[in-house]
């Protein structure tokens, strides 16, 4: 290809389109779960919230639901990748590569808010939440029907003779706050490097294409996730549907929360999509070891997500 500003104007054009069209074509899953946010400015402050707020009947004065100015941050990172080509390398047309690594910088920057978001909520484990508690922790409180403090745990472990699995997990997805944030500050956009009579060109010989933005994710509310690694069942299921159940206002009101997603990783898809999708279960005979196929009560009852991005090791 002759090196002319013509056809490096045309070359622009066309990585700028290969670049786009997969900027969207990776499906996301972040979305499913968490609130996105944008940002103005290097970092967000988030307001600490006690508990989730509701409607109540006005008796006397107004009940006020204070947002703690002490919160939390979540600062914004930049991104970026870049790759280079020889000058030489576009004259003799040896740059058949080129596109492909174009769309392969835009599929990148497409699914990098599903990293940033799996891997923050993986480690919740060990980062604390808007409670000052760690995010998934045996160790929050709620209230019971009076009003009384009671402990709460939304991280299920073995009971029994049960042994750990893989972690999976249910989220509460229907409500305007979400379990995750996804913080947004500039999009991912594709710069080149191809003035002939300056920069790398000029210096190096060697023309660019660079991508960047900036962004993070961070934790949302404790009370709408729960991490289990007990076996995946309708027992174990139940338990958590259960637990969501439990959590309650300060005024003993329930919150009403309801696992809508189930997420686990590519080693329980098959126990997952048999947990919410088969017609019928296996259950024991009472005062035998022999088992029969019931009607599944948990048919339907809440989104499967499959997550490559969720550790399949025991414990997760």
């Amino acid at each position: 290809m002759e090196i002319n500003i013509g056809n490096m104007n045309a070359l622009t054009a066309r990585v700028n389109t290969a670049f786009n069209k997969f900027l969207t074509v990776a499906p996301p899953l972040y979305q499913e779960f968490s609130i996105i946010v944008p940002s103005s400015a290097g970092s967000n402050i988030y307001p600490r919230m006690a508990e989730i707020p509701g409607l109540r009947e006005w008796v006397g004065e107004r009940v006020v639901h204070e947002l703690e100015a002490n919160g939390f941050e979540i600062r914004n990172r930049t991104f970026e990748e870049t790759i280079s080509v020889r000058r030489e390398d576009l004259e003799d047309d040896q740059f058949h590569v080129l596109t492909p690594a174009i769309q392969q910088l835009g599929y990148n920057a497409s699914v990098l808010p599903d990293e940033l978001v799996f891997d923050t909520f993986q480690a919740g484990a060990t980062k604390k939440g808007w409670d000052g508690q760690y995010y998934f922790d045996k160790e929050h409180q709620t209230y019971d029907e009076s009003g009384k403090v009671v402990a709460y745990s939304n991280l299920q472990t073995p009971q029994g003779t049960e042994t750990a699995g893989a972690a999976w997990y249910a989220l509460v997805c229907d409500r305007p706050l979400k379990p995750m944030i996804y913080q947004t500050r500039r999009p991912f956009v594709i710069t080149a490097k191809t003035s002939l009579q300056a920069g790398v060109v000029f210096s190096k010989s060697r023309f660019m294409w660079g991508v960047d933005g900036r962004c993070n994710a961070g934790l949302g509310l404790w009370q709408l996730a729960m991490k289990s690694t007990r076996p995946l069942n309708v027992d174990t299921w139940a338990a958590v549907k259960a637990a969501f159940a439990s959590l309650r206002r300060k005024d003993g009101a329930p919150y009403g929360l309801v696992p809508t997603h189930l997420l686990v990783p590519s080693n329980l898809e098959t126990q997952g999509k048999y947990l919410l999708n088969a017609d019928f279960v296996p259950t024991l005979i009472s005062g035998s070891t022999a088992a029969a196929s019931t009607s599944n009560p948990y048919k339907g009852d809440a989104k499967l997500l499959v997550c490559p991005r969720l550790s399949q090791s025991i414990g997760g």
